[in-house]
């Protein structure tokens, strides 16, 4: 049952459309922002835990973080090195809050709420599954990013730039359409990378663009909130509080993000019964 049947339907929320139908910017963006508002309560008990175990991970990590950027700006590599692998496990651990996350709030936009309760502790294969696809989709485009950047090297400074900007774009829309197929996994309803990118052809940037907006109001929540600390002189005082709001922010664009994606597996390819 589609979650949205469970709460008070806004009085102008988009229309989700009919598998294969086309697929607008602001429709998706919004029916996604909808959804998180109207479900907020539900956002709230599926992002708790995600949002611990990822602030956690900044915890552990942001004493190397800082490491590596004081060793960056003193020109040494040594430290960077040393710290190699804390950096390496809270990535992990961040990869692992944002995927439970996205999982769950998948299945509660597609399945309905039944097929995520409680604090969505119940981890299955899905989550697996699609831990090792996101792994393995971040690869290949870091991949693909390289190979891309390879003729790049040999223009002058000013094209280099331009070819870096091209490659990182192409890698983008790819890895945007490719994403539709983590979506399947997480639903338990797994289909081909060749159906995905069919699906979504032409979508591409539609795709891309909703995506990134998804995210904007949040950040620009975090950079306002980063010129008052600064100002008040919050940030020294308090850092670790604002880096809480700062996660909490990042879990609420993660959620914005993935409804996004869920908006445009409804409409692309559609939900099994």
């Amino acid at each position: 049952m589609d979650p949205m049947q469970m709460r008070p339907p806004e009085p102008n929320r988009p229309n989700l459309g009919m598998p294969g139908s086309r697929l607008g910017i602001i429709q998706l963006v919004a029916t996604s922002l909808q959804s998180l508002w109207v479900c907020r309560d539900d956002a709230l008990r599926l992002g708790v835990v995600p949002m611990v175990i990822y602030f956690a991970a900044m915890l552990y990590g942001r004493p190397a973080a800082l490491a590596v950027m004081n060793a960056l700006e003193n020109g040494s590599v040594d430290v960077a090195r040393s710290v190699g692998g804390d950096l390496l496990l809270s990535g992990l651990i961040a990869i692992f809050s944002f995927a439970l996350l996205a999982v769950n709030w998948l299945r509660f936009l597609l399945l309905g709420p039944q097929k995520a309760s409680g604090l969505g502790l119940h981890l299955n294969r899905a989550h697996l599954q699609y831990v090792l696809g996101v792994i393995a989709l971040g690869f290949a485009a870091l991949l693909g990013l390289s190979l891309l950047s390879l003729p790049v090297q040999f223009l002058p400074p000013f094209l280099a730039r331009i070819g870096l900007w091209v490659a990182a774009l192409i890698v983008g829309l790819t890895v945007i359409r490719l994403s539709l197929a983590l979506v399947a996994i997480a639903i338990g309803q797994p289909i081909g990378l060749r159906q995905v990118w069919e699906a979504s052809r032409g979508q591409s940037f539609v795709l891309l663009i909703a995506f990134v907006l998804a995210q904007i109001p949040f950040m620009l929540v975090v950079m306002i909130l980063g010129v008052i600390a600064g100002v008040t002189g919050l940030a020294d005082a308090a850092p670790y509080s604002l880096l809480l709001l700062g996660c909490i922010c990042q879990i609420a664009a993660t959620m914005a993000q993935t409804g996004v994606l869920a908006a445009a597996y409804r409409r692309l390819i559609g939900v099994r019964a």
